[in-house]
């Protein structure tokens, strides 16, 4: 499952929003236009009816006269059928109406308004026709008088094309969004800068959680730098944490008490087997008790390491290491008819570390090449700089969906060592860690495999840069083939 991160759906969410905003803006603008045409007929209306006002007077009588002008005679003359109007009294009674009024068509807009009333007309078979679709339009106003209350009502055809206010419409529309566009950049890459502001405390918090394993168990997030909606994960994180280094730490107490109560046992029963007259049996015996105490030993190692620390001012000459095994393991090649070579050890490669721990990792990989390699073939031993060393061998490889797991402790490979415990290659792994390096398994061009001690790069110290200090190992070089098998 691919899960988009906080920013990438902040980002998403604040692109959303601008659309939708631009989507909004433009559908209210258009209804605003189409406001603007309602508005018009109402104005337009509106000035009818002040027309008609300014040509009411009242006779010496008293009576209210209307006295048209010839304009607006011929504007309701009586083949003018979409212009009409009727005045009348508070009562309701027509005072006066235009030549052309057809009472069927104005019958249901005939109220009394407080102020005014703005319809459209229906006629028959236009029932239920929405104002926006309406041809005639019309209004309703009341007046005030020197001889009281008036209703005017008022009609007219639509004054404005429906195809220009469309036009109208999109234009303004376009014209908005063309002035609106750059705003909308800005505010896009305003919202990302700010999404990336506010969640800056995350990619602290993901980083320091990143780099908690099993050297620094007891290190925890930072929730001062949380947002306070991630501060209740930060904490039960921590606590969760907690729980995982306390159990870590009872097991670790339990593996080194168990090893501690193992020896004793273990070397009871040598000396009792060592006692004993001979008897069948005696040597398988004793072979199966040197295979528990190397067991008991490497537990005891591997436990030890998790509260080992390096001093980084320490510094050890990979070469001089390797000349040390190689001169230690090489009797053992002799006798099982196999070469021990060392590569690369003509000049000094000087790192951050601890000497004896990474003799026990080199020892360990070149002891499992030496049981792997067949017989007759050569394990080299490869030195080279900024911080590498290659343990070469001619066994039967190991694929790579193996070689995570052959460095777990107990795991073995298809062709496992007879009384081998499957420690080895994980304490020499947990040394690596310890030196912040690591253990690479690779192809060998051939046949066989290269275990790859790789160190921490950031350790390295040249010999120059020592300042004519002293080094580590002794000086002599041994590079070539140390004992050949025998032919």
């Amino acid at each position: 499952m691919n899960a988009s991160s906080i920013r990438s759906q902040l980002n998403l969410q604040f692109a959303a929003l601008a659309l939708v905003a631009i989507v909004v803006a433009a559908v209210f603008l258009n209804w605003q236009i189409r406001q603007l045409d309602d508005v018009v007929q109402e104005v337009a209306l509106g000035h009818q009816v002040q027309d008609l006002v300014e040509t009411l007077s009242v006779a010496d009588d008293g009576s209210l006269q209307l006295n048209l002008t010839p304009e607006l005679r011929r504007f309701y003359a009586q083949d003018r059928a979409d212009t009409l109007f009727i005045i009348r009294n508070a009562d309701g009674d027509v005072l006066f109406q235009s030549a052309n009024t057809p009472a069927e068509d104005l019958q249901d807009h005939l109220t009394f308004p407080a102020v005014f009333d703005f319809f459209p007309i229906v006629t028959s078979g236009t029932a239920g026709r929405a104002l926006s679709d309406a041809q005639r339009f019309g209004l309703t106003e009341r007046v005030e008088t020197e001889v009281g209350t008036l209703f005017i009502t008022v009609t007219q055809r639509h004054v404005m094309d429906e195809f220009l206010v469309t036009a109208v419409s999109r234009e303004l529309t376009s014209d908005a969004l063309l002035i609106a566009a750059p705003f909308i950049v800005i505010f896009l890459f305003a919202a990302v800068g700010i999404v990336r502001y506010s969640t800056r405390g995350l990619s602290s918090l993901s980083d320091k959680a990143q780099a908690i394993g099993p050297e620094n168990l007891r290190a925890r997030l930072p929730v001062h730098v949380a947002p306070a909606e991630v501060i209740p994960l930060a904490l039960a994180f921590n606590d969760a944490m907690d729980r995982v280094a306390d159990g870590f730490d009872h097991q670790k107490r339990f593996t080194i008490d168990a090893a501690h109560q193992l020896k004793t046992p273990l070397a009871v029963l040598r000396a009792r087997l060592e006692s004993l007259p001979a008897f069948h049996g005696r040597d398988q015996l004793s072979s199966d008790l040197d295979h528990m105490d190397r067991l008991v030993r490497q537990l005891l190692a591997s436990a030890r390491l998790s509260v080992v620390t390096i001093d980084p001012a320490e510094r050890i000459d990979l070469a001089a290491l390797a000349r040390e095994v190689v001169i230690g393991l090489a009797p053992m090649a002799v006798e099982t008819g196999k070469a021990l070579e060392l590569e690369g050890a003509e000049k000094q490669v000087l790192v951050s570390g601890d000497a004896h721990l990474a003799i026990e990792a080199l020892r360990n990989l070149v002891d499992n090449a030496l049981a792997h390699t067949a017989p007759g073939t050569t394990v080299t031993v490869s030195v080279s700089a900024p911080a590498t060393i290659d343990v070469l061998d001619r066994g039967l490889g190991i694929p790579p969906s193996d070689r995570k797991h052959i460095l777990m402790p107990f795991a073995q490979g298809k062709s496992p060592t007879p009384g081998g415990s499957g420690m080895g290659l994980a304490i020499a792994s947990q040394i690596l860690q310890l030196h912040g390096g690591s253990i690479e398994i690779l192809d060998r061009t051939g046949g066989g495999s290269i275990f790859s001690l790789r160190f921490s790069a950031q350790s390295t110290t040249s010999a120059s840069d020592l300042n004519g200090r002293a080094a580590t190992a002794p000086q002599q070089t041994i590079f070539r083939t140390l004992h050949s098998p025998p032919q």
